[in-house]
């Protein structure tokens, strides 16, 4: 039986990176005799993505889920989830940090694994975003007692059936959604395996930073909702 996988991209203003992901990704898993299809949630852009998609999907094998109000990057991979038709789910984010030479590796360890998971070797995000993501990780595994060592890597594959089993349980972060994504597998005792990949500069070289006014409060959003997902 042929392979077949859906690729999840939730998508906002990325017009710099979007064909760039969408080429290398294609023609990779052309080669390795994948059936597949991008599902492209885009989320509101306003730099010109929306028109890009539209070109994209004349070319590949690309769903358009776009949406004129920005419905968050949770929302975007639910949509994404909900739309997939393929056996595997990959979500990656669309920025060109995920790129597929680490995917073989990871697709091989799916057959004895309900989910497989990044460990971002090492990391390219700024300073302070890996600073955040330290200080929380620590109370992660505080709640959570697990051996995961980035939780929060957007580089994720696992069956649809596994996907949707977690969907009522991922309400709670809506801001830290592979945080959740992983503490509710764990909570279902769900078999997760990390396996350590490349994980390039984003390809514009730009990244969605939150204003340090924000940040207090979404700490403290996603604090409550971690410990709600220990606690249900």
């Amino acid at each position: 039986m042929r392979k077949s996988i859906s690729v999840v991209l939730p998508i906002y203003n990325e017009v710099k990176s979007l064909r760039y992901v969408i080429e290398n990704w294609h023609f990779f898993l052309k080669k390795e005799n994948f059936d597949h299809e991008f599902l492209l949630c885009e989320d509101g852009s306003s730099d010109g993505t929306k028109e890009l998609i539209v070109e994209l999907c004349k070319q590949y094998p690309c769903i358009n889920l776009s949406e004129e109000k920005r419905r968050g990057y949770g929302g975007g991979v639910l949509a994404g989830i909900f739309a997939s038709s393929k056996t595997y789910i990959l979500c990656i984010d669309s920025d060109g940090q995920c790129m597929p030479n680490s995917f073989n590796k990871i697709y091989s360890m799916t057959e004895t694994n309900d989910i497989v998971i990044g460990e971002r070797l090492p990391r390219n995000d700024p300073k302070i975003r890996i600073i955040y993501s330290k200080l929380f990780f620590g109370l992660f595994k505080l709640l959570f007692k697990t051996k995961i060592k980035d939780p929060s890597c957007p580089y994720v594959i696992a069956k649809k059936n596994i996907y949707l089993k977690l969907i009522p349980f991922l309400s709670y972060m809506k801001e830290g959604f592979w945080w959740g994504f992983i503490g509710a597998a764990i909570k279902l005792k769900l078999k997760i395996k990390d396996i350590p990949i490349t994980h390039f500069k984003r390809y514009d070289g730009s990244t969605v930073v939150y204003k340090p006014s924000k940040m207090p409060s979404i700490i403290i959003r996603n604090i409550i909702g971690m410990i709600s997902l220990r606690l249900k």
